[in-house]
């Protein structure tokens, strides 16, 4: 059997994909509920939807390219080492260039509206297939534009919350929760809603705590965020997320200096639980950059 070149394989490879069908223009919708695929709570918790959007295609579109780019650069590098000759660089060259994708963006949203007023849920009962409305709000933080350009770097992000105590109303139970933009599902996401209230201790453990804190970060109610990171370091004094909450906190509230100090806390908490030579989070670095800036400093 003749041999084949990691070049003429290379080639091979591009004319094999190339003759593809071009993939349609497709939007991936990733949704989270608590940041996981499934989440059980109780009727006096908060829950958390995270969103995020981007145009799977024009990414695979992209990859395409760059991995042709470096081709190129590889035979350009052959070439000029004598490895290849010149017919051989020329031919594969016209393959790169006459194959190479258009990358196509897709649009949500405008200056007016905002792509999050194009979302829709689908939420069901897995017990007797009844579909409800769960009340869920868009969240004030993070921020997004109202406008989503999904290019092949494009990538948005939006949370929906809903808050303690609004799922009173709801059988315990599992819902499987989805979401729509123009038609186009998410993933299927569980909650799973347990009868009654949180016991004492649940509520006043750590992970709870952080959980409300959590939640009214996204709703950007400072006292309620220092309110619940101030129990939750009674719980564990090292607690890196309740240290780096409670700065957050302070910030919504400006309290800039006392932030700043609780932020430098937080730093020193992570080197004495991972050493002088690690990396501190880099969310703690930019809120300290961010706080000097807005003391003068």
């Amino acid at each position: 059997m003749k041999k084949v070149s990691a070049y003429n394989l290379f080639s091979l490879l591009l004319l094999f994909f190339a003759f593809k069908v071009p993939a349609q223009q497709t939007m991936a919708i990733n949704l989270k509920i608590n940041l996981e695929k499934e989440a059980t709570v109780f009727h006096d918790e908060p829950v958390l939807f995270h969103i995020s959007v981007s145009n799977k295609s024009a990414q695979a579109d992209e990859r395409w390219n760059q991995a042709g780019e470096q081709r190129l650069e590889e035979i350009t590098e052959l070439l000029k080492l004598g490895k290849i000759k010149q017919e051989e660089y020329d031919k594969e060259k016209i393959s790169i260039d006459r194959y190479r994708r258009n990358t196509e963006s897709i649009v949500l949203g405008s200056e007016s509206s905002s792509w999050t007023n194009s979302v829709s849920w689908k939420v069901m009962n897995t017990a007797n297939r009844n579909y409800v409305t769960l009340p869920a709000k868009l969240m004030k933080r993070p921020e997004t534009d109202g406008k989503a350009l999904l290019d092949a770097a494009g990538y948005y992000m939006a949370v929906y919350g809903i808050s303690p105590g609004a799922l009173k109303p709801f059988a315990a139970g599992t819902y499987t929760v989805e979401f729509f933009i123009n038609n186009i599902p998410s993933n299927a996401v569980l909650l799973v809603i347990e009868n009654g209230m949180m016991s004492e201790a649940m509520a006043a453990g750590e992970p709870a705590l952080l959980r409300f804190s959590q939640y009214y970060w996204h709703e950007e109610n400072g006292e309620k965020v220092m309110e619940y990171a101030n129990k939750a370091l009674l719980k564990n004094p090292a607690s890196l997320d309740a240290l780096s909450l409670l700065g957050d906190g302070k910030v919504m509230q400006k309290s800039y200096l006392p932030a700043l100090e609780t932020y430098k806390k937080a730093v020193a908490e992570y080197y004495k639980q991972n050493g002088s030579g690690a990396e501190p989070p880099e969310y703690l670095l930019n809120m300290i950059e961010f706080v000097k800036k807005e003391l003068g400093n």
